[in-house]
């Protein structure tokens, strides 16, 4: 069913396909209701353990009173999974008697419907919205946890010294690359300083579907700050010439696949963050680029050791999972925090998840 329907768009690019194999209405990895969770196809922090949201919370609260305590603040997730990051931050945040409205950005009503479930101890602070565009301006936090790198990306490869675009065909139920010229002159742009040194056949990827999320964000946020958080690099590490096959992964039953075109619409395809793009578009449309630096750093310089010991049963089992979200071995380092703004004036001193470790020269090099 879903290939007759690849079949009938074909050829493709895969930039389109990915974004069918995703987020198709009826026959997409998430309108089927997949979700990050132990029983499904990968997990994300907020699966692991409470003390993820809880410790954001502390940042969330510092970005609270940096923008003089108002009364509309609100929080806006998008990407929010089963609703367990939300939940971690609204349960914490009462816990020291702050009551935010909390805005969820959902397409899917079947996974909406279970996010309503895990926050009903919430629903007079929780509110839904199918689209960025429909959700009211707003002053206070927007936040994303693996978002970004679910972002449908153009396919390259480099041919007899020219860089093409990937292309679909689908024939007989079947899946055949072809390579076309380049349409689009703004990834030449992107990936000049680096493409000189890709040997024959290197391929990676150029996500362009980002822009128009910022452009829209910046008209919803009137003040506040972005924080991301997700896998990636620097845009130097991302074309680096040893990275000769790019970033493009599939995750099926906790399995990594390297073959995108294994059951389309049955698993999950992401690509990293070109986090030097985050902050480019950023600056284009009037944000502050505040601070980036990797999760475990963050978390800990957050507290994350004390609000552990505040909320978990201490067990082996949690201190495991402590562990793993912010040593190297687990999502330590292979996630990064960046935090953008857009303020009246910028902040008089450095916010308190940078405290550690702010990298953010990391994204003005090339």
């Amino acid at each position: 069913m879903f290939l007759d329907i690849l079949t009938y768009e074909s050829p493709l690019t895969f930039e389109r396909y990915m974004e069918l194999c995703l987020y198709h209405p009826e026959h997409g990895y998430y309108a089927r209701g997949n979700l990050p969770s132990k029983k499904g196809d990968y997990i994300t922090s907020p699966c692991i353990h409470k003390v993820f949201g809880a410790t954001i919370s502390n940042q969330i609260t510092e970005i609270y009173h940096l923008l003089g305590c108002s009364k509309d603040f609100t929080i806006v997730e998008a990407g929010a999974g089963q609703g367990f990051l939300a939940f971690d931050i609204l349960e914490y945040l009462s816990k020291k008697n702050y009551n935010f409205n909390y805005f969820i950005i959902e397409p899917f009503s079947i996974i909406k419907s279970i996010q309503e479930k895990t926050l009903i101890q919430f629903r007079d602070r929780v509110k839904w919205f199918k689209d960025l565009k429909e959700i009211p301006k707003f002053k206070g936090v927007f936040l994303s946890n693996e978002l970004f790198d679910s972002f449908p990306v153009k396919l390259i490869q480099k041919k007899d010294n020219k860089i093409k675009e990937i292309w679909l065909e689908i024939k007989k139920n079947k899946i055949i690359e072809i390579l076309k010229d380049l349409e689009d002159e703004t990834i030449l742009e992107r990936i000049a300083p680096f493409c000189s040194f890709w040997k024959e056949g290197y391929r990676t990827e150029v996500c362009v579907s980002i822009e128009n999320f910022y452009k829209i964000l910046s008209e919803k946020l009137e003040e506040g700050f972005i924080v991301t958080i997700d896998y990636g690099y620097p845009r130097p590490d991302y074309y680096s010439p040893e990275r000769n096959k790019g970033t493009l992964l599939c995750y099926y039953k906790h399995k990594t696949i390297d073959n995108p075109y294994f059951k389309p619409g049955e698993i999950d395809i992401t690509s990293h963050v070109d986090f030097t793009l985050l902050r480019e578009l950023g600056e284009k449309y009037g944000f502050l680029n505040l601070g980036f630096t990797q999760q475990g750093a963050f978390l800990v310089s957050l507290g994350i050791n004390e609000v552990f010991y505040e909320i978990s049963e201490r067990k082996w089992k949690d201190m495991e999972a402590l562990k793993f979200l912010i040593l190297p071995e687990g999502l330590g380092t292979s996630h990064w925090v960046l935090i953008q703004a857009k303020l009246k004036e910028k902040p008089d001193k450095e916010l308190k998840g940078f405290s550690l470790s702010n990298r953010i020269y990391l994204l003005y090099t090339s």
